[in-house]
């Protein structure tokens, strides 16, 4: 742990934390992060991954499919799965958010479905050299990510 800084080590823990809430076992966590499996394996403990895996937040992509399926639900006479007050409820909190927090929240969403489709790309390498490609490329792609995340982020909320 000590040849990273505390800030790299925290973005690395909570990447690893991430993947690990995917289902990522901690050797491909190790290879994507190219850190040690002894340090996925000790931060999976000290952190509490497990913990995380099974409380996961439910991200807004998962409110909006779910007040559509009940939506659906209802079309069909059936009985939805939210109530029609409740997701009202959820569309108010939604439409709180200013414009750019929508796109912050729309950016986040669409790279993480990137970064699950290279991490598919990853697991269905047939070869070393597929694989250790693939993890090259999601390691740029994930690197490109956080810079246009964390400048966003911060405009967003310099601006309120």
């Amino acid at each position: 742990m000590g040849k990273f800084s505390k800030e790299t080590q925290k973005q690395l823990i909570e990447h690893a934390r991430q993947l690990y809430v995917k289902g990522f076992d901690a050797d491909t966590v190790a290879s994507i992060l190219r850190i040690s499996v002894n340090t996925v394996n000790r931060w999976a403990r000290e952190h509490n991954f497990e913990r995380s895996k099974r409380s996961q937040l439910i991200a807004l992509s998962e409110i909006r499919r779910s007040i559509l399926e009940s939506y659906a639900d209802m079309l069909e006479g059936k009985t939805p799965k939210i109530k029609p007050d409740d997701a009202a409820k959820y569309a108010t909190a939604f439409e709180r958010f200013s414009a750019r927090k929508q796109v912050l929240t729309y950016m986040y969403e669409a790279f993480e479905l990137l970064t699950e489709q290279y991490q598919r790309n990853i697991q269905k390498a047939t070869t070393k050299q597929e694989k250790e490609q693939a993890l090259a490329d999601l390691q740029k792609l994930r690197a490109n990510m956080d810079i246009v995340l964390n400048n966003l982020t911060i405009e967003v909320l310099g601006n309120d």
